[in-house]
C-alpha cells in the first residue's frame, strides 16, 4: 500500500457531483467533499434542475456545469468526466443527507492499493430494485458479480479516468450497474467497501419502477454483449 502523500503525487482525484433539483442538499455533500484535503476538484453537474441547485452550487466555489433540460443520471455523469481533471474519479449522490468526510475517506482508500474500481455498499431503509430486481438478474446472468458484491447497485463509487474512457455509459440509472458489469468484465481490480448508514430521500414508487426498467434493460444488454447464456430476448421484450 502507498501513502496517502504517494497516493496524490501519483494520481490527481475529482469528484464529480450528478445533481437534479437537489437545493436542499447539495451544500452539504460539497462542503463535506471540500474537507478532503486530497480532492483536486469539485465538478457538481446541474442536470436540469428548476430549482436553485446551481446557485447553491456556484456559492460554494466549485465547478458546476448545467444542462437545459434532464437528461439523466448516466449523460450527468459523462458529462462530468469529460470536463474532470483527474485521475481518479468519485461519483456521488447529491442527495445524501448524512454524508461526512470519513465515507469518502474510505472510497478513496483501495486506491493506495492500485485498484482500479471500487464501490460502496450501504445500509437503508429501501434497496428495493436490488433485491427485486438486480440480486436475482445477476445471479442468474453474472453469478461471479452476484456473489462478489452484496449490494451492486451505488451511485458512491471511485474509478480510474482511463477505464472509464473505455466504457459507454448508459444515460440514465442503468448506469451504476453497467459500469460495474462492465469493470468486472474488464478485469478490472475491484472491491466494494462499507460505507455505513446513508440517508437519501426515498423515492416514489413509479420512479423506483423506471429505474428497474432500467436496470433489467442494462443487465441484459449485458449478458447479451457478454455471452451469457439466457433467454435475454424473451425478457427484454416482456420488459419494453
Amino acid at each position: 500500500m502507498i501513502s496517502l502523500i504517494e497516493l496524490r503525487k501519483k494520481f490527481t482525484i475529482s469528484v464529480i457531483i450528478p445533481a437534479h433539483n437537489e437545493e436542499e442538499h447539495i451544500e452539504d455533500v460539497i462542503k463535506t467533499v471540500q474537507k478532503r484535503k486530497e480532492i483536486d476538484e469539485i465538478i457538481v453537474v446541474n442536470d436540469g434542475s428548476t430549482d436553485k441547485t446551481a446557485d447553491v452550487a456556484k456559492r460554494c466555489n466549485v465547478k458546476v456545469i448545467s444542462t437545459s433540460e434532464n437528461y439523466g443520471k448516466g449523460h450527468a455523469m459523462k458529462l462530468g468526466a469529460s470536463k474532470a481533471i483527474g485521475d481518479i474519479l468519485l461519483f456521488l449522490d447529491a442527495d445524501i443527507k448524512n454524508m461526512d468526510s470519513k465515507k469518502i475517506e474510505d472510497l478513496i482508500d483501495p486506491f493506495k492499493d492500485m485498484y482500479d474500481f471500487v464501490k460502496t455498499r450501504f445500509d437503508r431503509n429501501a434497496g428495493r430494485v436490488t433485491l427485486l430486481t438486480a440480486k436475482p438478474l445477476l445471479e442468474h446472468l453474472f453469478p461471479e458479480i452476484a456473489q462478489r458484491f452484496e449490494q451492486p447497485l451505488s451511485g458512491q463509487i471511485g474509478i480510474k479516468k482511463e477505464l472509464l474512457d473505455k466504457m459507454n455509459l448508459e444515460d440514465d440509472y442503468g448506469v451504476d450497474i453497467g459500469i460495474l458489469i462492465d469493470a468486472v468484465e474488464m478485469g478490472a481490480k475491484t472491491k466494494e467497501v462499507y460505507f455505513g448508514y446513508l440517508e437519501h430521500d426515498e423515492r416514489a414508487l413509479e420512479d423506483l419502477d423506471v429505474t428497474a426498467r432500467q436496470v433489467t434493460r442494462v443487465i441484459l444488454d449485458k449478458a447479451s454483449k457478454y455471452n451469457r447464456q439466457s433467454d435475454t430476448g424473451l425478457i427484454q421484450s416482456e420488459i419494453a
